[in-house]
């Protein structure tokens, strides 16, 4: 079953001006885009899509303290991990097929 916290996640991206980078909103507060390259795994790896963050915003212009923050960038991860992962089939019909 997908985790309530993440039905405030969306994925992106802008071909024309950042066609290597993809992007996360989250629209719950606080509100933050974050921006990162895509590269091979970077969503099975929290380091390698840490280091290939490009941009973090918060919308209410004001970074939360860094416990705050880090735990938000952990959230987008988590969130790419589900995204992005292939047996997304299992945890959305919540049924595995271990």
């Amino acid at each position: 079953m997908v985790p309530d916290e993440f039905k405030n996640f969306y994925i992106g991206k802008n071909s024309l001006f950042f066609p290597e980078f993809e992007f996360v909103i989250k629209l719950s507060f606080p509100r933050v885009f974050v921006r990162y390259k895509v590269s091979e795994g970077y969503y099975s790896d929290f380091e390698k899509f840490f280091t290939n963050i490009a941009e973090v915003q918060y919308l209410e212009g004001q970074k939360p303290s860094e416990h705050v923050h880090n735990q938000i960038i952990t959230e987008v991860w988590n969130y790419l991990t589900m995204e992005k992962s292939p047996p997304r089939d299992d945890y959305i019909s919540g049924s595995s097929n271990n």
